[in-house]
């Protein structure tokens, strides 16, 4: 049934106003082209056979990035973007086959079982039919930190180290995995990780030149200290906003985030930033081994990543599939799935992380008020229930303590 549902979420990829591969497929026809300088210029349209003109600054990755997307300016857009479609979609079904045989408890069944469990679970996110829709390449960053994690459990550290890199060049919110191996002191996972990062930086300044990774760099500043409120901006800011403010679900222009917002903001930020670092803290008390800490490690600091960025995509929250599971491992080995809160706290999280923003909720307009802002940011209440889940978790009696209490 989730394979049918994802379907048909996802398999109409004809909207005009879908601007993600429009960006990535002009990316690839300007380096196709020669004439990679305009990376970050405005373009498209007509002239440039796509149906939208988009502004500049639209591309916001390395200018390296583009070199994966030369191979699909040999396509019309709409079949490009369906290849993408089809990489996507198996990207999702790699991703949950790792989910399943590495990150689920054995305990739910066998490999096969738990794989179609996992599948079933990563298929029904509203998130992962958002990115084969639209053209988004989080599908395949999320396999990638899939196989992180999955390399993480299974003590293969260096590899774990190479996947976040790749995982981190595509998708700054996963720069915050990187923090975590820090703090840890995982250094070998930490050397790997700046190898390809530092390797990928290098290699797109040689290729391209400093002119346009400053060109790069204008593009990620002009978000700071501003707020886009439409409705898929998922971010601390973003929900700060819709709170205070009357904000228009539809508008995607960044604008600057009000004196009151950003200390609001600030306060948000640090108080989640608190209730994990303490539940960090609490997790190196209590013991229990390293991978046992991982696994609440992982959804934690990632769902704070996210939300902590000046915008978070609601297709970013896909990359918390694999974070769930592990959620869920982690509580289960902390003796906490046999209490119904926690049950119930992790199913809320869920299906908030799963669901689409109702139309009519985007309907309403600001004129709903509070619980019209809550209601549009249920992606930001899923990721902070899943913080607040792992803090009580670091909390809860590690396995060794459990099996010898």
């Amino acid at each position: 049934m989730s394979l049918v549902l994802l379907f048909a979420r996802s398999w109409r990829i004809d909207y005009p106003y879908s601007i993600d591969f429009q960006v990535y497929w002009l990316a690839g026809s300007r380096v196709a082209a020669g004439d990679s300088r305009s990376l970050y210029d405005p373009g498209g349209g007509s002239e440039d056979g796509l149906p939208l003109a988009m502004p500049a600054n639209e591309f916001k990755n390395l200018p390296i990035v583009a070199v994966a997307f030369v191979p699909f300016a040999t396509l019309e857009y709409l079949e490009a973007k369906r290849v993408l479609w089809w990489i996507g979609l198996a990207s999702l079904l790699a991703a949950a086959a790792l989910t399943g045989r590495s990150i689920l408890p054995a305990a739910l069944g066998d490999g096969w079982t738990r794989t179609a469990l996992a599948v079933a679970g990563m298929c029904s996110l509203a998130p992962a039919h958002t990115t084969l829709r639209h053209g988004q390449t989080t599908a395949v960053v999320t396999l990638a930190l899939t196989a992180y994690a999955a390399a993480r459990l299974q003590r293969r550290e260096a590899l774990a180290g190479v996947l976040l890199g790749a995982a981190s060049v595509v998708k700054l919110p996963t720069l915050a995995l990187a923090g975590l191996e820090a703090l840890r002191r995982r250094f070998r996972t930490l050397a790997a990780w700046l190898a390809v990062v530092a390797i990928t930086a290098v290699a797109s300044v040689a290729a391209f030149g400093p002119t346009l990774h400053g060109r790069y760099a204008d593009g990620l500043v002009q978000h700071a200290g501003t707020v886009m409120t439409g409705h898929n901006n998922q971010s601390i800011a973003a929900v700060v906003h819709r709170i205070s403010h009357a904000s228009d679900a539809y508008a995607w222009e960044p604008r600057p985030l009000p004196r009151g917002d950003r200390i609001a903001t600030l306060i948000v930020t640090v108080l989640l930033a608190a209730a994990l670092w303490r539940g960090l803290l609490a997790g190196r008390a209590r013991g229990g081994s390293d991978l046992d800490r991982f696994r609440l490690e992982f959804p934690a600091v990632l769902a704070f990543g996210i939300v902590a960025m000046p915008v978070a995509w609601d297709h970013y929250f896909l990359l918390l599939a694999p974070g769930l599971a592990s959620l869920a491992a982690g509580l289960r080995n902390r003796g906490l799935l046999a209490r119904p809160i926690a049950v119930a706290t992790l199913a809320v999280a869920f299906l908030l992380l799963a669901a689409p923003t109702p139309q009519r909720v985007l309907d309403a307009g600001a004129q709903g008020g509070l619980s019209w802002a809550l209601a549009v940011s249920h992606y930001f209440i899923g990721a902070a229930l899943v913080v607040g889940l792992a803090a009580w978790g670091f909390r809860g009696a590690a396995p060794s303590e459990r099996a010898h209490g």
